[in-house]
């Protein structure tokens, strides 16, 4: 997959007649996966390439100042893109002249004139333009005079519920992963890097990988997770939290892995959280502490055994 930052000259030798998907794709969850699988099948059944237009920083806080916390870093997203097949990847920066454009001018500069696309896939609720004035409606119209075609998709529903960005968001930040996950089509992941920990967890028998990461959505509490080490996935218990027990002024990511020994200090980590166990706690004592924490492994070994697929957990 091609990635480009900038709408250079060359860019329509990849782009010409090709079906380009557009949007914000924030975690890339059923809905954006729609979109984007709608794309690829029919650029393939169609004999073109397929590519995606995104938008970084999130155009909300790039234009509003909003404080909206992102659902996956920019390369999560990029790799998201890599592995539905696509051939290119526009990644647009809403600059001021950019973000003043009108609907029109953004479908003839960019759309006809610098990309020369021939098919624009998007979902229903699909705004653009200054201030985002423009919708589907007026990108067929502009479809019609600069000759690409337009596809509409219906927003997914899941558990009564229309799929959504700020609903992920708002699942997420509230610790509730597991209907957050079935929103996503996959468990919430957190990449990062191990980093060198305080050694509270080793002394308390229960050694954890202390994780560095950009991900900016960390719901606090213990959770059920499965930790990716070099594409080998270990079960683990992680806590995301300031440890009240001890204290601590800065959020920690700490995970144990269950049934692991080594040194994972300088590796990059994934984090899928599966279950949230329970809230942080501060503890009275330190023992108290450690009863909890050997409760918390017990219920996630007793989690993975129910799935059927992690029998070898003693």
């Amino acid at each position: 997959m091609r990635i480009f930052y900038r709408l250079e000259s060359s860019i329509k030798k990849i782009t010409r007649n090709s079906i380009l998907a557009i949007g914000i794709f924030d975690g890339l969850h059923l809905g954006h996966q729609k979109i984007l699988k709608t794309t690829v099948s029919r650029a393939r059944k169609e004999n073109l390439r397929s590519g995606v237009m995104s938008f970084y920083p999130h155009p909300d806080r790039a234009l509003n100042h909003q404080k909206i916390k992102l659902i996956q870093t920019l390369e999560q997203k990029l790799e998201f893109f890599k592995n539905y097949g696509l051939d290119y990847c526009l990644i647009i920066s809403l600059d001021p002249k950019i973000a003043s454009s009108s609907g029109e001018t953004f479908c003839r500069f960019i759309l006809r004139n610098t990309l020369q696309v021939q098919h624009v896939v998007v979902g229903r609720n699909f705004r653009f333009g200054h201030r985002r004035h423009c919708g589907v409606k007026e990108l067929r119209k502009f479809g019609q005079e600069y000759a690409f075609k337009v596809s509409t998709l219906k927003p997914v529903k899941k558990s009564g519920h229309l799929v959504s960005s700020s609903l992920v968001r708002r699942l997420l930040e509230a610790g509730r992963v597991e209907e957050a996950s079935r929103l996503l089509g996959r468990p919430y992941e957190i990449r990062g890097e191990v980093v060198k920990g305080s050694g509270v967890g080793q002394k308390l028998g229960y050694p954890t990988a202390n994780m560095q990461t950009d991900n900016e959505i960390l719901p606090t509490g213990v959770f059920v997770t499965e930790t990716v080490v070099q594409k080998k996935v270990i079960p683990s218990v992680t806590d995301i939290g300031f440890r009240p027990t001890f204290g601590a002024q800065e959020l920690q990511v700490e995970a144990h892995l269950l049934d692991f020994t080594g040194d994972l200090h300088g590796q990059k980590i994934s984090l899928l959280l599966l279950k949230k166990l329970r809230p942080e706690k501060r503890f009275s004592s330190v023992g108290k502490l450690k009863l909890q924490i050997a409760r918390d492994v017990s219920l996630a070994r007793e989690y993975f055994r129910r799935q059927g697929n992690l029998s070898r957990l003693s």
